[in-house]
């Protein structure tokens, strides 16, 4: 009986891990300098695969562009196979349109080379989301490979995995993971005794042909491995001729697509859904919850790309495809880093110091792309006044803050009387900005005509006295008077251009040092900073604003307490946690002792936690009648780090925490900002939320839908089984929606029952606040016995650094979505000129019947949209006046689409519209 043995020589190559970016870049120059001639010089060596990904191809390139004619002939002949990744990702910390552009930009650049391997490669990633089936089959792919996540229910070589929706590939599943025939052995009898012993080890696990997979985390295969292959062949040969009974085997070295065209796909396992198993392989739980400033960043990033610069852009600018490039740079940073190692930071401090980098560079680009749209949306409109601009697919009302000028508060006065606005600052209509000697003045003044305030028209200069001295001690001021309407100057006086005013200042302040310079902004007219009603704003819409009142204030309940008939909140100033609608105990802090590193969070023994402040201070900060404020300022006496033996018990600290609970008229929601400047090093601090109707399981939003999760999670011997989970944008639980910024985990617990008996329903949701320690890796330790890296100490993530955290809560909210639009993706404000054609409302695109998750503009100038069905039942997708054709991920048409459209369950829906 002869068993064949595929060899897949490849590298598995971390962009940037426990040293940064340039440093393993300049490993991978060696190693493909001294790889390449192999592979040209030694026909034998069959094949090698670039890890599934581009960006070694194009990191590579940057120093040795000479290489490229080389790379693509053998990408050609089939010795070299590239992509389908840019990088190879995490599928749970990114969101699912990033996941998307990440394919789509490694599928292009690998078709410069020839083409991208047709394989959903995902042999490293810490557990699997649920849609990714679906997604891989919209790309064309039939096949995934994947290692962690998959549970001990799963007990063959491959299995067939589908997504809610039905989509189904074939997984071939890496038993011991990617490197089982890494450091090949220079003798053929060596590699016989490894190959048997691994085919008796994993069993069942391992399949005819059994995948070999010469190669590990940045390394080629040796250069003896075409040799050995050969002289293993040779002995088998004799052997058969000797021993034709006896077990024999086959190698040949080939490419991963060879060898999944000739395994079999039948008599398979099917499993649905996501997978987050530690059974065989450690998931990793905890890299949720560390470096949360890494989440954060990343949230912000492609919520402004996503939900903010690529629809606005598409809807509204002059010419979408010229600002592309733009959006495409700010893509290009955030696929960067969604490699799993840059996003779960588990990683060097350097490295996560350039992923925040690239996150603010994304998030910059975008919004200056997405202030570009707005600015074009005010020349569009036929009526003068403040600009509102709805950048999702809902109707908004929401609370808006704008400046309202006198005239604009009296007239709302006299319509609608006080409730309509809650006023924050008043500003005159002459404001004194600076007074400044002459030694200053000048740079000063250019400051604020240059920087501060360039729609100046035109400058006046008077002279004056400083009436604040006394009479015989008067020093002469010079007033810089600016103006941005020629119409508000006074006629008698002789007004200047900015350049003639300062060059005359100059003058003048050399001419009489003791010359005091003070500047004057003056306003058409008086105006204040208000909050006001938005009023309907159709979904991709427009509005002129005009006041209106809100339904329900918002007005204090006490010293502790505010409500606006829909919600109401009160602090229990002793402790520092607050009710909603009568039930006490939200906002519990619990604050424990961490001694895990970035990629685990482990408990001491006994476990070290503290709940209770030493000291609470409450106040009412604003009271309404749009906006009600509440501050919580507590004190925590806290362990200053993890205990050390033989070393005594570390000192306490105490750590002050601030938390700012709001509530908006007409809503139902409280949204929430906790802020501290963390001294407390080796700490996890998490926030309860007690469950008026106790849960046995959660919701939480994952890319492309909602993941339904139990109370436990199946570890193993590797790994304990924590069932602290992520969710996207919000988890659900009983009556609780909690939708969060970049706060990742969270898990269902209760804090009453007994720690050693197993949940059957959770009384509360914990939501991680922050995950502290000063290891990359470590062990052993309690919840992971071996290391799951290097064991490196970090700094950066202690997190010893102002943090602000942003979260909401919501009782019995009917729809999540919505709520997290509401709270993350506000209306934008512009302010129309009144020159344009359009009326004072409208919408530019009207969507209903699926969550849309993208609105951009394609390379040939056609709107895209991308949507999802969410809710697992059947629906009718609806784009009001638009036709065009359904396509794949590649832009590939599927069919026609006319106006209307009947979508399944949990279906990922990509539209390409017909200009109108």
């Amino acid at each position: 009986m002869v068993r064949s043995i595929h060899v897949l020589p490849h590298t598995h190559w971390d962009r940037e891990w426990y040293d940064p970016f340039p440093t393993f870049r300049g490993r991978l120059v060696q190693m493909l300098d001294e790889l390449l001639p192999r592979l040209v010089g030694d026909p034998s060596f069959g094949h090698f695969q670039l890890d599934g990904q581009m960006a070694v191809v194009d990191d590579y390139l940057a120093v040795r562009p000479e290489q490229r004619e080389s790379l693509k002939n053998l990408s050609a002949a089939g010795r070299l196979s590239m992509g389908p990744w840019y990088v190879l990702p995490d599928e749970f910390l990114v969101s699912g349109e990033t996941l998307i552009r990440n394919l789509q930009l490694g599928i292009a650049r690998a078709e410069e080379f020839g083409g991208a391997m047709q394989v959903g490669y995902l042999p490293d990633m810490f557990g699997h989301i649920a849609a990714m089936p679906q997604i891989l089959k919209l790309f064309g792919f039939d096949h995934a490979v994947v290692w962690r996540g998959v549970p001990l229910s799963l007990d063959q070589p491959a299995f067939f995995w589908e997504s809610p929706d039905g989509s189904r590939v074939r997984a071939e599943y890496l038993s011991a993971g990617y490197g089982n025939g890494s450091d090949m052995p220079a003798d053929a009898s060596q590699l016989r005794e490894r190959i048997e012993m691994f085919l008796e080890v994993q069993g069942g696990l391992v399949g005819d042909p059994c995948l070999w997979m010469a190669g590990m985390d940045h390394e080629a295969p040796p250069a003896h491995l075409s040799r050995v292959v050969a002289e293993f062949q040779a002995q088998e040969t004799l052997r058969a001729s000797t021993h034709p009974e006896a077990q024999g085997y086959e190698l040949q070295i080939g490419s991963l697509t060879e060898y999944l065209e000739s395994v079999p796909s039948t008599n398979l396992q099917t499993h649905r859904g996501e997978l987050r198993s530690g059974a065989r392989a450690n998931l990793l739980m905890g890299v949720a919850s560390n470096r949360v400033d890494v989440k954060i960043a990343a949230a912000r990033a492609e919520r402004t790309l996503e939900r903010l610069a690529e629809p606005l852009c598409t809807l509204w600018s002059a010419e979408p495809i010229r600002d592309q490039p733009l959006l495409d740079l700010a893509w290009l940073e955030v696929i960067r880093n969604a490699a799993h190692d840059s996003i779960c930071a588990c990683s060097h401090d350097e490295v996560v110091d350039a992923v925040l980098h690239r996150y603010a560079e994304a998030t910059e680009t975008a919004q200056g792309v997405a202030r570009s749209a707005i600015e074009h949306a005010s020349t569009q409109i036929q009526q003068a006044g403040i600009l509102l601009l709805n950048p999702s697919a809902r109707e908004r009302t929401e609370l808006i803050e704008v400046d309202l000028t006198a005239s604009a508060l009296a007239e709302g006065f006299e319509a609608l009387g006080q409730s309509w606005v809650q006023v924050l600052s008043e500003r005159p209509a002459q404001e004194e900005l600076h007074l400044t000697t002459a030694a200053d003045g000048p740079m000063v003044v250019a400051r604020e005509l240059i920087f501060e305030h360039p729609e100046t028209v035109q400058v006046l200069l008077i002279d004056t006295e400083d009436s604040a001295k006394a009479a015989g001690d008067a020093r002469r001021v010079l007033e810089v008077h600016m103006f941005s309407n020629a119409e508000n100057v006074q006629s008698h006086l002789e007004a200047l251009s900015p350049l003639e005013a300062l060059s005359q200042l100059g003058q003048r302040c050399e001419q009489d040092p003791s010359l005091l310079i003070r500047t004057v902004l003056h306003h058409a007219e008086a105006s204040s900073r208000a909050l006001i009603i938005s009023g309907r704003v159709p979904g991709f819409g427009w509005r002129i604003w005009e006041p209106h009142p809100p339904s329900s204030l918002v007005q204090s309940t006490g010293p502790y307490g505010l409500t606006n008939g829909l919600i109401s909140v009160e602090v229990n100033s002793e402790d520092g946690t607050f009710s909603v609608n009568g039930h006490a105990g939200y906002g519990h802090i619990i604050d424990d002792v961490d001694v895990g590193d970035t990629y685990n969070w482990c408990p001491t023994e006994p476990e070290l936690a503290v709940g209770k402040p030493q000291a609470t201070r409450a106040q009412v900060i604003e009271q309404g009648p749009l906006r009600g404020r509440l501050r919580i300022d507590s004190e925590y006496l806290l362990p200053s780090c993890a205990p050390t033996e033989p070393a005594p018990e570390p000192e306490s600290l105490l750590q002050a925490v601030t938390t700012v609970i709001e509530l908006r008229a007409d809503e139902g929601i409280l949204r929430v900002t906790t802020s501290l400047n963390n001294q407390v090093r080796d700490h996890r601090m998490r926030v309860h939320f007690p469950l008026q109707e106790r849960a046995s399981n959660s919701r939480a939003e994952c890319a492309f839908g909602l993941v339904q999760r139990p109370l436990a999670a199946e570890g193993g011997p590797n790994e304990w089984g924590v069932p602290t989970f992520p969710s996207r944008r919000f988890v659900q639980a009983g009556d609780l929606t909690v939708t969060h910024e970049g706060l990742c985990e969270y898990e269902l617990v209760d804090l009453d029952g007994d720690p050693q008996d197993p949940l059957t329903t959770a009384g509360a949701l914990a939501l991680t606040l922050l995950r502290c320690t000063g290891w990359l890796s470590r062990g052993p330790m309690a919840s992971r016995p071996l290391p799951a890296g290097p064991e490196n100490q970090l700094l950066g993530a202690q997190m010893q650094k102002p943090l602000t955290l942003n979260y909401a809560i919501a009782l019995n909210h009917p729809d999540p979505y919505e709520l997290a639009d509401r709270v993350w993706s506000p209306l934008q404000i512009g302010t129309s000129a009144g020159q344009g054609s359009l009326a004072n409302e409208g919408s530019k695109l009207d969507i209903s019947g699926m969550e849309v998750d993208a609105v951009l503009t394609d390379s040939t100038g056609r709107l895209v949209v991308r949507c999802h069905e969410p809710w697992g039942q059947a629906a009718r997708m609806r784009v009001l006046g638009r036709s065009g054709q359904i396509v794949d991920l590649l832009g590939n048409t599927l069919g026609p689409f006319a106006e209307e459209l009947e979508v399944r369950p949990h279906q990922i829906l990509t539209l390409s519209l017909d200009p109108i």
